[in-house]
């Protein structure tokens, strides 16, 4: 009787941890992508505020996104405010809900972020 419990409590456990890390993981990489967009638009906006060329400074906005395994999807700038607008793009991780269609756009992340050249 006392083993019955303890496989259901271990059973409700284990769902509630894999509901916690399917449903988690957009979140916890927008955290992640957040900090790696505004990295990747403050090294473009040095290397622009330095006179390198602007096909430079997408360059190692790119450099900087890759090496915390995201891809650069759009880049612009300086504007009329003199900003540099760098968006990057990670999966999130999941094995289950991404298999579903209303589910499936939830893990495809991506964030902006814009740093000054002035």
């Amino acid at each position: 009787m006392i083993a019955g419990w303890l496989a259901k409590i271990v059973v409700v456990i284990a769902l509630l941890g894999f509901a916690a890390v399917e449903l988690g993981s957009p979140l916890w990489t927008r955290a992640q992508l957040d900090g790696i967009a505004h990295d990747a638009a403050d090294e473009a906006a040095r290397i622009h505020r330095n006179r390198a060329g602007l096909d430079d400074a997408r360059t190692v906005a790119e450099e900087r996104a890759k090496r915390d395994g995201a891809v650069v999807t759009a880049y612009s700038g300086p504007d009329n405010q003199g900003l540099i607008h760098v968006t990057v793009y990670r999966e999130a991780k999941s094995y289950l809900l991404h298999n579903f269609g209303p589910t499936k756009d939830w893990y495809d992340v991506s964030v902006e972020a814009s740093a000054d050249t002035n």
